[in-house]
């Protein structure tokens, strides 16, 4: 069996054929978003018109990293977070309907994915600037204040947004990989390409079948820091992944480690077992959301979330021995390929 993998590079720009199979796998990479994307299409030669689909999928890419990064000083979310307090500032069609969908997933997950955690984050050295001083309680309840849904209020008659006081920080991040995900999908469709699979920074989506005909393959990572190993194998057609996780992006503390998650409710890193949180969706920015909402949320208040949403969620933790266990909700199973 082969297994297209995360965290494996099995893509190329180019194509080629299989001698059991008449139709090409045409694939495409590339950097995008402070990150790397890989697409893998499935059809005739003559369908993919490789060099156009290359130049459409890049500047749909660049599409978004322009309006939602806040690496771009010139883009949409950067601007609002550069406007003072009180003042209505215009987005695309695009960001504010990102913005909203994020305001309800807040809801769905009871405050665990809140896009204003921004200012939390960068306090415990996970922004631009490395931690000299974990912040003061005092510290933390000053910035909390900047922290929450009620923070920014959404014009749906003009596309804006007022943000409660300057400081308040949107960030787009945990959502907009798997937004550009499901705009590439959109984009394959429109030109009739239905098997495919799209990946942005390790969030997935696919649809159709792969060139040997059965779902395609994809590797859920074991959430351990020291190389890359496997942990589970999901087969998926016309649904999106999303892994998210605090193995690689966290640091220590007199033995203790400092999640990079930050939990709104404590302004606080996690300290729960949860070591990493893979959604499935039709929708890769929910997908994308969802897995980070997981990680806030914790492994039992997770599944119940999960559970009422509905969504195949698995769970991995840490064990006291070191070694990890797995739960799965109970729709989560049938994509395990055995």
């Amino acid at each position: 069996m082969v297994f297209t993998a995360l965290f494996i590079c099995l893509f190329a720009v180019g194509c080629s054929r299989s001698e059991n199979v008449a139709r090409e796998t045409v694939s495409f990479e590339g950097g995008i978003m402070g990150t790397t994307y890989h697409i893998t299409v499935v059809a005739e030669l003559s369908d993919v018109a490789s060099a156009s689909t290359a130049e459409a999928i890049e500047h749909a890419l660049k599409h978004v990293d322009g309006k939602m990064s806040t690496y771009k000083a010139d883009s949409e979310i950067s601007r609002l977070n550069q406007a003072p307090g009180g003042v209505y500032v215009p987005l695309s069609a695009e960001t504010f309907a990102m913005l909203q969908l994020a305001l309800e997933i807040n809801r769905e997950t009871e405050g665990a994915f809140d896009i204003t955690v921004g200012p939390l984050v960068n306090a415990w050295g996970f922004g631009p600037t490395a931690l000299e001083n974990p912040p003061t309680e005092e510290e933390l309840a000053a910035l909390r204040k900047l922290v929450g849904p009620d923070k920014i209020e959404l014009d749906s008659l003009t596309n804006s947004v007022r943000k409660s006081a300057k400081g308040v920080y949107c960030d787009l991040s945990a959502i907009a990989k798997g937004y550009a995900v499901d705009l590439v999908a959109e984009l394959l469709k429109s030109r009739n390409l239905n098997a495919f699979m799209v990946e942005v920074g390790g969030e997935v989506r696919c649809s159709g079948l792969n060139a040997a005909g059965v779902p395609w393959n994809i590797a859920i990572e074991k959430p351990v820091s020291e190389g890359r190993v496997l942990q589970e194998v999901v087969g998926l057609s016309y649904i999106s992944l999303a892994t998210s996780g605090n193995y690689r992006n966290f640091y220590e503390i007199d033995g203790k480690r400092i999640s990079h998650t930050i939990d709104p409710a404590t302004g606080k890193p996690v300290d729960h077992a949860l070591a990493s949180a893979s959604v499935l969706h039709e929708r890769c920015a929910l997908a994308d959301a969802y897995a980070t909402a997981m990680m806030v949320l914790g492994p039992e208040k997770g599944m119940e979330v999960a559970e009422r949403l509905k969504l195949p969620v698995m769970f991995v933790l840490h064990g006291e021995d070191g070694t990890f266990e797995t739960r799965q909700s109970d729709s989560f199973g049938r994509f395990v390929v055995k």
